[in-house]
C-alpha cells in the first residue's frame, strides 16, 4: 500500500513540474539544498554559483522542463528552486502544497500590508528580491509548505494574474482573521 502511494506521488510529480522540483529539493543532499538557499548570496558578490546552477539545471532536467539557459524563464525556475530550498530548510521538508495559498500563508506569517504591497508592486529584479524575502519570512514563521505555482507565476510571464490571485488570498485571510467574513 505504501508503494502505491509513492507510485501515485511519482506519477503526479511527472505531470506537475513544480511538484517534481519541490519533491527533488526535499530529497537533495544537505550541501545541494544549502547551495540553492545561498544561490543569490553568491551572486550578490558578483560571482555566479556554478554548483547551484548545476543543481538547478539537474532539477529542471529531471522535471522535464526545457528552458533556454540564462533566459527570463530560466531565472523564474531558478528562483522557484531557491524558494523551495528555503522553505524545505535543513530538515528537508516538502515545500509544496497545492492547496495552501501563498497570499494566505503570508498573512498567517505576519506579513505586514506594507511589506505585502512592496511584493505585489515590484517588477524585475526588485520583485525577485521581494519573493526571496517573503520565502524567508514564511520559513522563519513555519508557514510551510505553500503552493509554489504562485511563486513561479509571479516571477514569470503571468505575473499580473498571479499578483491579483495572491492579493485576493492575502486580503481574504486578513478578513477571516479579523472576523469580518467567515
Amino acid at each position: 500500500m505504501a508503494g502505491e502511494a509513492v507510485a501515485a506521488q511519482g506519477e503526479e510529480a511527472r505531470k506537475d513540474p513544480v511538484a517534481s522540483i519541490a519533491g527533488q529539493v526535499a530529497n537533495l543532499s544537505m550541501g545541494d539544498r544549502t547551495s540553492l538557499r545561498r544561490l543569490y548570496l553568491t551572486q550578490a558578490s558578483g560571482s555566479r554559483s556554478r554548483a547551484a546552477d548545476g543543481v538547478v539545471i539537474g532539477l529542471l532536467h529531471r522535471a522535464g522542463v526545457t528552458v533556454p539557459g540564462y533566459s527570463e524563464a530560466y531565472e523564474a525556475w531558478k528562483l522557484l528552486a531557491h524558494v523551495a530550498a528555503v522553505l524545505s530548510g535543513t530538515g528537508g521538508k516538502h515545500p509544496h502544497a497545492p492547496g495552501k495559498r501563498f497570499g494566505a500563508a503570508l498573512q498567517a506569517a505576519g506579513c505586514s500590508e506594507n511589506r505585502f504591497m512592496r511584493l505585489t508592486a515590484a517588477r524585475g529584479a526588485p520583485l525577485r528580491h521581494q519573493i526571496r524575502l517573503a520565502a524567508r519570512m514564511l520559513a522563519q514563521s513555519g508557514e510551510t509548505p505553500v503552493d509554489l505555482w504562485s511563486v513561479l507565476l509571479l516571477a514569470g510571464r503571468d505575473a499580473d494574474e498571479a499578483r491579483i490571485r495572491i492579493a485576493q488570498d492575502y486580503y481574504a485571510a486578513q478578513a477571516r482573521s479579523e472576523g469580518t467574513i467567515k
